[in-house]
């Protein structure tokens, strides 16, 4: 508790984020994300995305803060809002298909 409460007494918007997120959420937060600023990020996609904590842990490990409105892409602009959001959801999380070469490497070993 002491530790929550001195990584979000000063900081307002990061107050009423923080309130809006489960418990377990922010000490994973909390141990993971040391940069305020990018835990801000990451709050405000568990609220925005609705992500359970092992997403959260999923997407902290593939540095989602970094793949963020990187894309170039005219969708909110010419697809409606839910197909927009989708959209662009779809190319800034990546499939990671780490498990194909792993399975390909122990079916070639047998």
């Amino acid at each position: 508790m002491k530790k929550f409460y001195t990584e979000y007494k000063e900081a307002k918007l990061v107050q009423q984020l923080v309130a809006q997120v489960p418990w377990g959420h922010n000490v994973v937060l909390m141990g993971k994300a040391k940069d305020k600023e990018i835990r801000k990020i990451y709050l405000q996609g568990i609220i925005k995305n609705g992500w359970g904590r092992a997403m959260l842990v999923h997407q902290i490990e593939l540095n989602y803060h970094l793949r963020i409105d990187t894309s170039d892409n005219n969708f909110e602009l010419t697809l409606p809002k839910d197909n927009s959001d989708l959209a662009n959801y779809i190319i800034k999380d990546p499939y990671i298909f780490d498990f194909i070469s792993l399975k390909m490497i122990i079916k070639n070993k047998n």
